[in-house]
């Protein structure tokens, strides 16, 4: 793209609409069959079963359900619209990952369509007067570089990163809007108006993923080039010109500032990483790491994984980022020198740079320093750029360079069919990882959590304790471990897991309740008592802690004690059959026979209810034994 006119190109309009609407159906058809292999894969699990098997509220489409997507900060996130269309999948066709799959891949072929259509517009912008450019073949290079790349595959195979391919989707149509509304008012035919639209589609991606927020200034970026609306020279800025185009970003910025809030708020205190955790120099040594690993990958798209973790002590003067911060600064000196020459790379490069930002670390959430997902928006510049460059190469050989062109592009598209497939399942993909980088302790322990949920429950116990090792810290990994390990009724060994846990994480009931649930197993009441009270004191509505203070008061014959514990666990769980049996008992013994009867019958028909035959039979008998004459 370079600046020698600012004119659009003018292709005959009978071939112009038959060339565009050829290219706009193809490019998705040419997507959805080449990522076919997505189609297939399993939820994951990471994130998924949060998003999908465990999350009610994506079950219907009712109001509550509607105001729920439209005001929940559920996993730490504000994307409205990707609640709404999980929900929209739900009521199609259930929890069918096959099916969810479908619609992501689907949306994934609008966004080319988006794309070829972006590229389309910036390109007749920038052809020069007269030129023979193909901008179509370049437009059409754009779209299918951008959808058949590999870094894709994790947007389009992932079902809880939708919300990239959405925002992406909004934001195209935003600058399209934009775009369109600029060469009208240039025109003369639309002076004074506002871009209300590229607002509206705005509004709609920072709906969808909080990452959008920075595109006001990538409406900016193109002001300057290619639309020459505001003067590429800071101090000029505030002359005529230019002043309705800023004036016109005003509302813009405001929906950033309340979605930034929105989105920080969403995220928590807990969420984000603190200045201690994350320190300053941390954070810039992450930021030049991002701002070259985006590019190369883009460039070459080889070593990708689910997950990059932190390497040993990563910092300021750590290799990598001593490696990148070096590579950053020849970037910008190369950029600086042919600012005039090509600035239609130097646009690119600086949108790119803008929608990296919000995840390049400076607000750090996750264990992650970088994630080919926050390529989706980010590296839409990168594409275009290529877009740009095949077309002005294949203006000057021709037919060859398309040809090699599309040798490239199949490339991309073998390889991108590669990723999708270790994406099939969770077992596959954390396999995977571990090939990449077998000291991935999360890796480790994502593998752990996919075999224990197959029963290899020593494989898990390897994986998970191997994941700790390498400096794992999530919050359920000792849990899990304990877990497993008083399935197996291996009560002594699960306990220092579950200390673990509390020791890393305070303040969690569940596992102040699991691990009285240990000490109870393993025959130690006294601190089963202490652990019970103390995940009672963190969640007080517990009416099985409630319940099993109850019943170690009474085997411990402290029956005054207990029938409180279990009157108040029934006032939380009406149908909680154990308190209703342990409180019949009570009342059996205090000589109160008619409310023993009466509650030994609400215990049988509950019994009855969930299909505990048996149990029904044992209650019935003890039930006749009590009171004969009420006896079924």
């Amino acid at each position: 793209m370079t600046d020698q006119s600012l004119q659009p190109a003018q292709p005959a309009g009978t071939s112009h609409g038959r060339l565009c609407l050829a290219l706009g159906v193809g490019i998705p058809l040419v997507t959805l069959y080449a990522l076919r292999p997505a189609i297939p894969s399993d939820f994951i699990n990471w994130d998924d079963p949060d998003y999908f098997l465990n999350n009610p509220h994506i079950r219907s489409l009712s109001a509550d359900s509607l105001g729920w997507c439209f005001t929940t900060r559920y996993m730490g996130h504000y994307q409205p619209l990707n609640w709404l269309s999980y929900a929209v999948d739900y009521q199609l066709w259930g929890l069918d990952a096959a099916r969810f799959h479908e619609s992501q891949l689907f949306l994934h072929a609008i966004a080319a369509v988006c794309v070829f259509a972006v590229a389309l517009r910036l390109y007749r912008l920038t052809a020069p007067r007269g030129g023979r450019e193909p901008v179509y073949f370049g437009a059409a290079t754009a779209a299918l570089f951008f959808c058949l790349h590999p870094l894709r595959a994790e947007s389009v195979a992932w079902l809880s990163a939708r919300a990239d391919v959405l925002a992406a989707i909004f934001s195209l149509l935003a600058v399209w809007t934009y775009l369109r509304h600029a060469e009208r008012q240039r025109a003369g035919g639309g002076a004074g108006r506002f871009p209300a639209s590229a607002l509206l589609f705005y509004l709609l991606a920072v709906l969808s993923k909080e990452m959008a927020v920075t595109l006001p200034l990538i409406l900016i970026v193109l002001d300057v080039y290619p639309l020459g609306r505001i003067p590429a020279t800071p101090r000029r800025w505030g002359e005529a010109p230019g002043r309705s185009a800023w004036r016109e970003k005003i509302p813009f910025f405001l929906v950033a500032a309340v979605v930034s809030v929105v989105a920080l708020l969403a995220a928590g205190a807990d969420a984000v990483a603190t200045l201690q955790e994350h320190p300053v120099s941390t954070r810039l040594a992450q930021v030049a790491v991002s701002l070259g690993f985006y590019v190369h990958k883009t460039i070459v798209p080889t070593g990708l994984s689910p997950l990059y973790e932190f390497p040993v002590g990563f910092g300021i003067w750590h290799r990598l980022a001593v490696v990148s911060g070096v590579g950053v600064a020849l970037g910008i000196a190369a950029l600086w020198l042919i600012r005039w020459r090509a600035p239609g790379v130097v646009a690119a490069v600086i949108c790119h740079v803008i929608l990296i930002l919000p995840v390049s670390g400076l607000v750090q959430r996750g264990p992650q320093m970088v994630a080919d997902r926050y390529s989706y928006l980010a590296c839409l510049p990168l594409a275009l750029l290529m877009g740009a460059l095949a077309a002005r190469l294949a203006a000057r050989w021709g037919p060859t360079m398309m040809l090699l062109t599309l040798i490239g592009l199949a490339g991309l598209a073998v390889e991108a069919q590669a990723q999708l497939r270790r994406w099939a399942d969770s077992e596959t993909l954390w396999r995977f990882a571990l090939s990449q980088d077998p000291t991935s302790g999360g890796a480790h322990a994502h593998l752990a959590h996919a075999l224990e949920g197959q029963g290899r429950s020593e494989e898990a116990i390897e994986h998970y304790r191997k994941g700790l090792s390498l400096g794992w810290r999530h919050s359920n990994v000792h849990r899990n471990v304990a877990a497993i390990l008083a399935r197996q009724g291996r009560y002594e060994e699960a306990i220092p897991e579950y200390l673990a846990d509390i020791a890393e994480y305070p303040g969690r009931w569940e596992s102040c309740f699991y691990l009285a649930v240990a000490y109870e197993r393993a025959g130690d009441d006294a601190r089963a008592l202490e652990q019970y009270r103390a995940a009672l004191a963190l969640k007080p509505d517990m009416a099985e802690g409630h319940v099993a203070l109850g019943r170690l008061f009474m085997e411990h014959g402290y029956f005054k004690e207990a029938e409180p514990r279990l009157r108040y666990a029934l006032s939380l769980e009406p149908a909680h059959l154990e308190a209703m049996e342990r409180l019949a008992i009570l009342r059996e013994r205090a000589g109160d026979r008619a409310e023993a009867a009466a509650l030994l019958a609400r215990c049988i028909a509950e019994a009855e209810r969930r299909g505990e035959t048996a149990l029904a039979e044992s209650l019935r008998k003890r039930r006749g034994a009590l009171a004969p004459d009420a006896a079924p």
